[in-house]
């Protein structure tokens, strides 16, 4: 009488168990089609910014676009007093121009040390 019962439960958990992978496999499918469609339109996204960033006016733009934003924040943050305000914009411009002026050595530095290895190679 005991098997009995086990061999019930074991039925009853087979039957259970049988209905949750047909679901599950309805649910993958579902899932991988959820997958691709937006993997495409990531694809798109991605290719878009990747061909952007490529293009010669990507550079003007996020330079410009960079300065908005550095002129608003200066003036959120001087409260429209204009002394203030040129104050702290004076401050950034000369911050700006100490780091391109390093950056411009520094680069200058690297390109004259390490030879082209394309001019060696250009030889035949």
């Amino acid at each position: 009488m005991a098997n009995s019962g086990r061999r019930q439960s074991n039925s009853s958990s087979r039957g259970s168990k049988k209905s949750p992978s047909k679901s599950s496999s309805r649910s993958n499918a579902s899932r991988k089609t959820a997958k691709t469609a937006s993997a495409q339109g990531e694809s798109f996204f991605a290719k878009f910014i990747s061909k952007f960033a490529s293009s010669k006016a990507a550079m003007p733009l996020i330079f410009l676009a960079g300065i908005i934003l550095l002129i608003g924040i200066d003036l959120l943050v001087s409260w429209n007093s204009f002394e203030v305000f040129f104050k702290i914009l004076g401050v950034e411009t000369l911050i700006a121009v100490f780091v391109w002026v390093i950056m411009t050595l520094v680069f200058s530095r690297r390109s004259t040390k390490e030879p082209e290895p394309d001019s060696a190679n250009d030889e035949v």
